[in-house]
């Protein structure tokens, strides 16, 4: 999940630096940086998907000891197969709910980033992964958490 948001954020950032160097000179220009990994870890909705994943985990954890000890002493081949299809299918369905959540909040996270640039006339607002260095006072990593948190982001499934 954190590789696919910091890939996310290298893109984003890449492609607003990409944007604003095709932009002409304006002395105007306001930029800012955001922290993608400080909003996915501080907004509400990333707490949730972790607690949500964290949540299914245990479940699953709890569900395959049982299973492991009504199996125990009755190793045959069938028990076995029964064995690993579950994890398979357990594998395949959290593998799905991590990538639903990390698309949803990618998608909350870009869409809070366009509405506040645009709102208070950024030029461009790059991650602060491509920044060497910048003031702290052009960071608005607080200010995208504030509207993600604001944003109806669907995490567990209905």
């Amino acid at each position: 999940m954190f590789k696919n948001m910091l890939k996310l954020a290298v893109i984003i950032a890449l492609v607003a630096f990409v944007a604003g160097c095709q932009q002409q000179s304006d002395s105007n220009s306001k930029v800012g940086f955001v922290d993608s990994n400080k909003v996915f870890k501080e907004c509400k909705a990333g707490n949730k998907g972790m607690e949500y994943l964290k949540k299914s985990s245990e479940e699953f954890k709890t569900k395959f000891a049982e299973m492991q000890k009504s199996l125990a002493g009755n190793n045959t081949e069938a028990n076995t197969r029964k064995f690993q299809e579950a994890l398979g299918e357990y594998q395949t369905k959290m593998g799905a709910e991590q990538n639903r959540i990390v698309e949803a909040l990618q998608s909350a996270f870009t869409k809070a980033v366009d509405e506040y640039r645009k709102a208070n006339g950024y030029s461009v607002i790059l991650g602060t992964e491509a920044a060497i260095s910048y003031d702290e006072s052009a960071d608005i990593s607080d200010k995208i958490i504030e509207a993600m948190d604001k944003m109806d982001i669907k995490i567990q499934p209905e």
